[in-house]
């Protein structure tokens, strides 16, 4: 594969299409056009008096040239009375009043003030924009990969001629192009374009690897699982591109109203013609009443909600999960690499009589040491922690799913399940918990597995019980007793053990039935039914899959589970927002129409206070950006 780039401000850049640069050009050009014939036509009547028509020629050639795109746009909406299009349409009919009364000065530069204002908005999208373009930089810039045959010899292939079952070989140095898991090799990888975790992390055979990502150290052979649009990066990106159009549904509910909007305001107009028999002031009702900033509520609000989100490794599929999150009162939760690491622990060890803990532990590490089993990886890692030197293994041999025997200094050495142990012809005592450890056919001990709860479960559901949970449930396939003590140290409601995904489904469904809302929080593909039915449903950890996506309202990408609370907080800062949006929009609106219909405003002042109004949206929106990192809170107790 392609060395990665050294720019990476370059890679994050913004680039535009060329249809879009050719689109914002004709609109510039064409605004940068009227001002100049304004300007001239201005000129000519200060200075050549005498050529007042012609002057009044140039200035009708600017209004024409200012007007016709939003003529051309406005016109057919209010024929069609689309509630989106308000603005044009009021825009349109007051252009038309401008010039049918001789005034082109009005009717260049209301639009005009009006069009430069839209400019400035559409940049509340260039977070988004930026975001989508960094990912899609991510993938371009693998263009090529190393294809092995059956054989092992290599072919250069193109990235997007790859498929899921085909093998390659990444090097030190080099960007994963697809998601795969490796075959072969070990190395170190930089998942922080995935993750957002700055820690490197060590992969081997069976470990998955994304697109995006660089390999660090080592020589890896990968199996192909996802390329292109199928690969974590293509899914994020698509959803991104469905966020930036969200509205929340008090902005569509208002939207469903716009249809009686115009007649409204051509009614207000007409009156206000009616008893001041002043076009000017009814130009400027016109002008004023346009509902840009009405419009842009919910769209700024969302933009600048997603980029907060966004920086937090919280990707949101829709606005839909706004109103919803912020209803939430009941938890339901999966184990699992959710609420634990899903990384096994030595919790206790038991030896046989006469022996000490050291040494069945340093035993079970000798027979482990080469295996990457979680068991076994468990064992290897109490016995560093306990400062065990590990023994020269002479041979290893493993028994898939079973147990592993060591030759050391002549002694078998076992390690693994008791049923094993048996049939190799060890005396296991009875009731003997855990993984069974022998020396030469005699019993040595065992050692009790645990799952560790993740450092930062207690403290997020404390959070969110103080965010409104009030009930939490543990749904999860594991078994009871395991999953009972996990909802001990956590202070969990209720535990629904070993169980399928269609019964963590019936979890979902019973609290909804019991009146609830449900939040759902999984990690993966038996999680995805339960989050599909909840109210709102979050997936967790880089490794989301597209069942799991197609389940959820909400990604995290990061493993961090205070990402959750962080989100209902998110949500309710939108909606405050949002409603904040409203007020804004609606009460300058009444302001400026008060004063458009009581000649206190020209249509020029007025088109300005209308841009300004917007503006304030826009401004209003971005403090959702001040969203910042909280400091780091201390262990939890409980967690282990």
């Amino acid at each position: 594969m392609t060395e990665p780039e050294t720019n990476e401000t370059a890679a994050w850049q913004v680039v535009l299409d060329a249809s879009e640069r050719r689109r914002i050009a004709l609109r510039l050009g064409g605004d940068l056009a009227g001002a100049g014939l304004l300007a001239v036509g201005f000129g000519l009547s200060l200075w050549r008096p005498d050529q007042a028509q012609v002057a009044a020629l140039v200035q009708a050639t600017a209004a024409l040239v200012v007007a016709v795109p939003v003529l051309v746009r406005g016109l057919p909406a209010l024929v069609a009375l689309r509630p989106r299009d308000t603005t044009d349409q009021l825009v349109s009919l007051a252009v038309l009043a401008a010039m049918a009364q001789g005034s082109f000065v009005t009717a260049t530069l209301v639009p005009l003030v009006l069009d430069v204002g839209r400019l400035f908005e559409e940049r509340t999208s260039l977070g988004t924009r930026a975001a989508i373009a960094g990912l899609r930089q991510l993938q371009e810039r693998v263009r090529s990969a190393a294809l092995l045959d059956e054989a092992g010899q290599e072919t250069e292939v193109e990235v997007a001629a790859l498929r899921p079952g085909d093998r390659i070989r990444v090097r030190p140095g080099q960007v994963f192009g697809v998601d795969g898991r490796v075959l072969r090799g070990t190395s170190v990888v930089d998942q922080a374009p995935i993750t957002g975790e700055s820690r490197p992390e060590e992969v081997a055979a069976g470990t998955d690897v994304f697109a995006g990502t660089l390999n660090l150290s080592g020589l890896v052979e990968v199996e192909v699982t996802g390329a292109g649009s199928d690969t974590v990066l293509g899914r994020v990106a698509a959803m991104l591109r469905k966020v930036v159009d969200a509205r929340p549904p008090v902005v569509r509910t208002l939207e469903r109203l716009g249809a009686a909007y115009v007649p409204v305001v051509l009614a207000l107009a007409a009156t206000t013609l009616f008893f001041t028999e002043s076009v000017e002031r009814a130009i400027t009702v016109l002008v004023v009443a346009a509902p840009t900033a009405l419009v842009v509520a919910g769209p700024a609000a969302m933009v600048a909600a997603m980029s907060a989100a966004s920086r937090r490794d919280i990707l949101v599929k829709s606005a839909a999960f706004l109103e919803a999150a912020t209803q939430v009162d009941a938890l339901v939760i999966d184990k699992t690499g959710t609420l634990t690491d899903g990384r096994l622990a030595v919790a206790a060890v038991h030896p046989a009589d006469g022996l000490s803990e050291d040494e069945v532990v340093a035993i079970a590490a000798a027979c482990g040491h080469g295996s990457l089993h979680p068991v076994s990886r468990a064992a290897v890692l109490a016995a560093r922690q306990r400062g065990l030197q590990l023994a020269e293994i002479e041979s290893l041999e493993e028994a898939h799913g079973r147990g592993a025997e060591a030759r050391v200094g002549g002694r078998v050495l076992r390690f693994g399940r008791l049923t094993w142990l048996a049939e190799c012809g060890v005396a296991v005592p009875a009731d003997v918990p855990g993984t069974g450890v022998a020396e030469d056919g005699r019993w040595v001990g065992s050692l009790e597995m645990r799952d560790t709860i993740r450092v930062d479960a207690a403290e997020a559901l404390a959070e969110l019980r103080a965010a409104g949970i009030t009930r939490v449930v543990l749904a999860t396939g594991d078994r009871r007793a395991e999953a009972e003590r996990v909802a001990a140290e956590l202070g969990i409601d209720e535990v629904v053990a070993e169980v399928l995904p269609e019964a963590k489904l019936d979890v979902v469904r019973g609290e909804q039935e019991a009146g609830h809302k449900v939040l759902m929080v999984g990690d993966g593909v038996n999680d995805a039914l339960a989050m599909a039915q909840a109210d709102v449903g979050v997936a967790i950890g880089a490794r989301i899959n597209e069942v799991a996506l197609g389940g959820s309202d909400v990604a995290l990408l990061s493993d961090a589970l205070n990402r959750v609370p962080e989100l209902l907080a998110l949500a309710r800062r939108t909606r405050q927002v949002v409603w904040g949006n409203l007020a804004i929009s609606l009460g300058v609106g009444g302001v400026l129409l008060a004063g458009a219909m009581l000649g206190k405003l020209s249509p020029l002042t007025g088109a300005l206070l209308h841009d300004l109004s917007a503006l304030l949206v826009v401004a209003h929106s971005a403090r959702l950006l001040t969203t910042h990192k909280r400091p780091q809170a201390e262990q939890p107790a409980g967690a282990s």
